[in-house]
């Protein structure tokens, strides 16, 4: 009965939620009102038949509607085989929903999108790092990488990140913020920041230096990275991780 219940409640869920009635829902299946309503009052199921016809209709599984719970895991195979039918432009419009679905509490980082909020989207938080450019980029990063990537770069810096001078790549880690933390009152004072570096360092001449790059702002209490600038280090840093680690790089020459 719960199960007869819950397909039932799924179907008028599915239905309203793209704006279709019991008698529209009837005539794409061929069947009555009558039936659907049936259907989602838990009054009878419709056949095997018309649950695949329910599935493709509301491009849903038949596992939802029959109510089998196992879990994203299961559905790994049909998204692989699905996926490798796609068009590349539908792969990424798919990362994106699944950006949108993993996507936790709204950043206290306000990143601009251009005036248009529908093109660009970044989330960055303790879910990790979500990006996209709607139909042009999608990137997701999770927490333990960026960490990794970071922690990477404390010890030595090959391209891109041997770009800038060692010194200025110390102060940016040094102000860079724990993920799960992003408080956007977050600084340094200038005492703390020496205490994290060598003497050698000559410390008043790299926040120039950091400030003039635009990755540095001299705030109330001290010394931050801005906004963009936190978000690019951790970019640069995955890139450099990327790039630098064994691994396999496949690149496409010419047109596909």
């Amino acid at each position: 009965m719960n199960n007869l219940q819950g397909m039932g409640t799924k179907i008028a869920q599915l239905r309203r939620s793209n704006g279709m009635t019991q008698e529209e829902l009837g005539k794409l299946l061929s069947v009555s009102a009558q039936a659907v309503s049936k259907w989602e009052n838990s009054d009878s199921l419709p056949d095997l038949p018309l649950i695949v016809k329910i599935a493709e209709t509301f491009n849903c599984s038949t596992d939802y509607l029959l109510g089998r719970e196992g879990g994203l895991t299961s559905l790994i195979p049909q998204i692989r085989e699905t996926l490798h039918k796609m068009e590349l432009t539908d792969r990424i419009a798919f990362l994106e929903h699944i950006i949108t679905l993993t996507e936790g509490p709204s950043s206290t980082l306000p990143v601009s999108s251009g005036g248009n909020p529908s093109l660009v989207h970044i989330h960055l938080g303790p879910a990790g790092l979500g990006l996209w450019a709607k139909d042009r980029l999608a990137c997701i990063a999770t927490p333990i990488f960026l960490k990794e990537s970071v922690e990477m770069l404390r010890t030595a810096a090959a391209f891109p990140l041997n770009l800038l001078s060692d010194d200025v790549r110390l102060v940016l880690l040094i102000l860079l913020r724990e993920i799960d933390d992003l408080k956007p009152e977050y600084a340094l004072d200038e005492k703390t920041l020496r205490m994290y570096l060598p003497d050698s360092i000559h410390l008043d001449q790299v926040l120039t230096e950091c400030i003039e790059l635009g990755f540095v702002d001299r705030v109330r209490g001290g010394y931050r990275l801005n906004f963009r600038a936190d978000l690019t280090v951790r970019l640069l840093a995955m890139i450099h991780q990327i790039i630098n680690q064994q691994g396999t790089m496949n690149v496409t020459v010419g047109s596909v």
